[in-house]
């Protein structure tokens, strides 16, 4: 299952001139709080977007998975030898468009979060469903989802409107690397899930598959959080997940340090 990588050009602005001057612009307590930090911008479409904050109180919402387990594990983006994960400490909202969905796949992507939450010690929060369409072109921040980037998007496509989707390849996962408000540290925003109407229809139909649906499924939402694929067969990211239902011993670890970044 092949993911697409993605990262956000991210640049920095001016310091800002003083407080009076922030608020009078629209500054928020987070700018102030940041004084003479330069508050980052996206550059979209040509147009400069500020980067949102993230409010949080510096504290995980969850408590940290410990690392039990060795395996094979990879990551899609790194800097300076570290992942570029998910802030533990605010909750990621998800929505689900559900057009497209084969029968019998009802409950299996709040399944596969609460899965992924569990081993990662991440918070996720589902927004309920919308009409946007599974697309990794998506703009990062969008009017309908306020002054914050993108919740992360599950929907179903075909073939013929995701090419990415050809042969056996059941889905699609990957988050957006980008930086935070203040400061250089990165991290992930945005995600997309894109899963195969067609393949997922088949995988149903036979025995165990709802099992075999569900692995997959948890499979994209690990691109998600930043695991990369693997060569072992063992492990549910191994590049084509051809057996594995069950997070082999890379995965766990994996994740766990997935969700042990920093918080914004």
């Amino acid at each position: 299952m092949r993911t697409p990588g993605r990262i956000a050009v991210i640049v920095g602005i001016g310091a800002a001139a003083g407080a009076l001057g922030m608020w009078a612009a629209g500054g928020t307590w987070q700018d102030i709080q940041h004084l003479g930090q330069p508050r980052n911008v996206m550059i979209v479409d040509g147009e400069s977007v500020r980067v949102p904050v993230t409010v949080s109180d510096g504290e995980r919402l969850a408590p940290e998975v410990a690392v039990s387990t060795s395996g094979a594990h990879t990551f899609l983006f790194e800097e300076n030898g570290e992942p570029t994960r998910y802030d533990p400490c605010v909750a990621h909202a998800w929505v689900y468009n559900p057009e497209g969905m084969p029968e019998g796949a009802d409950g299996l992507v709040a399944e596969a979060f609460d899965n992924i939450a569990q081993y990662t010690g991440l918070v996720f929060s589902h927004e309920g469903n919308v009409d946007e369409p599974a697309d990794f072109d998506r703009p990062l921040i969008q009017e309908e989802y306020g002054d914050r980037f993108a919740p992360i998007l599950v929907g179903w496509s075909d073939e013929a409107t995701t090419p990415g989707l050809e042969g056996t390849t059941a889905g699609l996962g990957g988050s957006s690397s980008v930086t935070g408000a203040f400061g250089q540290e990165r991290f992930l925003a945005a995600g997309v899930v894109i899963l195969d109407s067609e393949d997922f229809t088949n995988v149903l139909a036979t025995d165990g598959g709802r099992d075999r649906a569900a692995s997959i499924i948890r499979h994209e939402i690990a691109h998600v959080v930043g695991l990369g694929h693997v060569e072992d067969e063992s492990e549910v990211m191994h590049t084509q997940n051809l057996a594995a239902v069950t997070w082999g011993p890379g995965d766990r670890q994996g994740l766990a340090i997935a969700g042990a970044g920093p918080c914004q």
